[in-house]
């Protein structure tokens, strides 16, 4: 599954004894009108959390970046957020559409290239990059030729992925349902972990 402030009290002792065995947590975001980074505000509750009641951890960027400079600022952002933490899965990108957003309208080349500097980034200081998106966004939105060497975290909400490229994690649903959480959570399968 994966959390971020939206999730306000989890009780992670319940949430293991469910059979969720790992965690993506929201660390961060830009900002989309302004560009700043902003760290979530639930985000060292619930990944201390999710450690200690024994689930693997990762954690995830909310990226308006819109070129390779800001994209790597995102990943050191990132980094300086988990570092003291004993996160076992990889840091993820998560790139989307948001109405009003300041990266809306940005070409295919310079949303591909925002990309590459956060998962170079986050190579390069000794993690595994991931990127989230949804299929039709990964279709449409990014040059995934230029991609294809890192993890694909891929959204449909559907019986079944139809995204052609290859992908460890699919998230299936926005409205499930795990004991220890109160409302909706994002569910997601994890093939290779």
């Amino acid at each position: 599954m994966d959390v971020s402030a939206y999730q306000d009290d989890i009780n992670w002792q319940k949430v293991k004894a469910a059979g969720i065995d790992f965690a993506i947590v929201r660390a961060g975001y830009r900002g989309k009108t302004n560009g700043a980074l902003v760290k979530d505000s639930k985000f060292d509750t619930h990944i201390s959390g999710a450690i200690l009641a024994g689930l693997k951890a990762g954690a995830y960027m909310f990226t308006e970046a819109r070129d390779y400079t800001e994209g790597a600022e995102e990943a050191k952002f990132l980094v300086s957020l988990v570092k003291d933490y004993d996160v076992k899965l990889p840091l993820v990108i998560d790139t989307e559409y948001q109405s009003n957003a300041r990266s809306n309208g940005i070409s295919v080349s310079a949303r591909t290239e925002a990309i590459r500097g956060f998962c170079e980034t986050i190579e390069s200081l000794g993690y595994t990059p991931m990127i989230y998106a949804s299929t039709s966004w990964l279709n449409n939105n990014l040059d995934m030729s230029k991609l294809g060497k890192y993890k694909v975290w891929v959204a449909q909400y559907y019986d079944r992925v139809t995204y052609n490229g290859s992908y460890e994690v699919w998230q299936y649903t926005s409205k499930g349902r795990v004991d220890g959480i109160n409302g909706n959570v994002d569910m997601n399968y994890w093939y290779n972990k």
